[in-house]
């Protein structure tokens, strides 16, 4: 039982850090409205570059969330590890 205790707790921490990883990617996302990255200048029309900006800052919106929602899960995971290590524990 001993050892199975120490799996679930190192499994446990194991998936915490994971979902650290992860949350410190979701705030590391940058905004980039493409043109840098096809060889492009900004537009000189401010409405073309206004709009650019706009949809980069969505497309990286949502990029944060989906890296958020990966660990709010792994998060879950390595909680009720810990529970299960702390009942094996008992």
């Amino acid at each position: 039982m001993k050892y199975f205790g120490n799996m679930l707790t190192f499994a446990a921490i194991a998936t915490g850090m994971l979902a650290a990883w992860y949350w410190f990617k979701a705030s590391r996302v940058k905004i980039d409205p493409g043109w840098d990255r096809n060889g492009l200048v900004e537009p000189g029309i401010h409405s073309a570059a206004q709009d650019a900006w706009m949809a980069a800052l969505i497309r990286a919106t949502a990029d944060s969330a989906r890296l958020n929602k990966v660990a709010a899960i792994w998060t879950a995971v390595a909680v009720a590890l810990n529970a299960l290590a702390g009942l094996v524990w008992l």
